[in-house]
């Protein structure tokens, strides 16, 4: 799925939450439920995680975005998006 306008956040959120549902394999992770710190996701989830933003909503994620606030949650990865998507 490529997401071609510049979507909110409401709109971007449920596109992250599948995708950390099939990454993880737990269709229910809370938006705010800690990833990679709580032992949900590992490092290398991380990197799918920068391949599925760049891809889908065609930003790049520089690296100055990769601090683990950005990855860490359904909510921090959709904020780090639609800041990205907004410039």
């Amino acid at each position: 799925m490529t997401v071609r306008n510049t979507p909110a956040n409401d709109e971007i959120t449920p596109v992250v939450r599948e995708f950390i549902a099939r990454l993880s394999g737990r269709p229910d992770i809370e938006d705010d439920r800690p990833l990679i710190s709580g032992g949900v996701l590992d490092s290398l989830a991380a990197v799918q995680m920068v391949d599925f933003v760049e891809r889908t909503f065609q930003v790049e994620v520089g690296y100055e975005d990769l601090e683990l606030l950005n990855f860490d949650s359904v909510q921090g990865l959709a904020a780090l998006i639609t800041r990205r998507v907004a410039e």
